[in-house]
């Protein structure tokens, strides 16, 4: 959960900043008195080096500056509300209203991993959003954060592995399936890119595209997603996650879900991840 990693030191409402630099220079000295790092200077050029490779305001009004840095001491997140906003450096999305900011070092990678796609996904809720930036209290926000934030459930580990194929007809959709297999702790996928049997035969074969009337929100492209999990319950809990984000598998033509059981597994089949 969110409220794991983040306090009501760590929540910032409406600081007196008027850019990008002087509310990162104020965070890094706020995270230093608070020894969640070690050396200021080292991690501002980190965060900074991170917003040169893209810029981190990611939806309208929101923005998750992210960095892995020696210095920093624990895995945080810290919380900045700005009403108002502020000039993030992204014209697109307007003035940065939600921060989360994001420390680490390679230590907490994949758990770094989970809290980044896990916030992502609760800050595409327009409600939550909402009444995130009603709050005036840093105790408001993490009675919010508790209320929005499910708990997540004990993943039983087996020696058993299971090979776990995801078909997703809207492939427009898939930066989403990635985003919560990254928050269920995945990090072992591999996409390809795929048409269904569907879709195939109303487009591309004569005898029967003739028939096909045309829709243009039609897409041809689907994908299919392979990775290896070793507890059943994931699939249940990766549909769940998709269900509450209108990725309903059980709607026809939406995808479906398969486990199949591996008799052997050499190598290790997860990779790291570098942002």
């Amino acid at each position: 959960m969110l409220s794991h990693y983040t306090n009501k030191d760590l929540i910032i409402i409406e600081p007196q900043v008027k850019d990008k630099d002087e509310l990162f220079e104020k965070m890094v000295n706020h995270l230093y008195n608070l020894d969640y790092i070690l050396h200021k200077n080292s991690f501002l050029k980190a965060l900074k080096d991170r917003e040169e490779v893209s810029n981190t305001e990611l939806m309208p009004g929101v923005a998750l500056p992210h960095s892995r840095s020696d210095s920093v001491q624990k895995l945080f997140l810290s919380i900045v509300l700005i009403k108002d906003g502020i000039d993030f450096g992204n014209p697109e999305m307007g003035k940065a209203k939600i921060i989360f900011f994001f420390g680490t070092t390679d230590k907490f990678n994949k758990e770094y991993l989970q809290l980044l796609a896990k916030s992502a996904r609760l800050l595409k809720n327009e409600e939550f959003q909402e009444k995130l930036l009603l709050c005036n209290e840093a105790g408001q926000v993490l009675q919010l954060i508790d209320h929005y934030d499910k708990p997540d459930a004990e993943v039983t580990e087996s020696k058993t592995h299971y090979l776990m194929l995801i078909t997703l007809h809207d492939a427009h959709r898939l930066d989403d399936l990635l985003t919560y297999l990254v928050e269920l702790g995945i990090t072992n996928a591999s996409v390809l890119d795929s048409i269904s049997l569907s879709n195939r035969i109303t487009l591309d074969i004569p005898v029967f595209s003739g028939t096909y009337y045309a829709d243009k929100k039609k897409h041809k492209e689907s994908e299919i997603v392979m990775c290896l999990i070793n507890d059943q319950s994931i699939a249940y809990r990766l549909s769940d996650l998709l269900k509450e984000n209108n990725i309903d598998f059980h709607k026809k033509g939406t995808g479906y879900i398969q486990l199949i059981e591996t008799s052997m597994l050499i190598g290790n089949p997860d990779e790291e991840i570098e942002l």
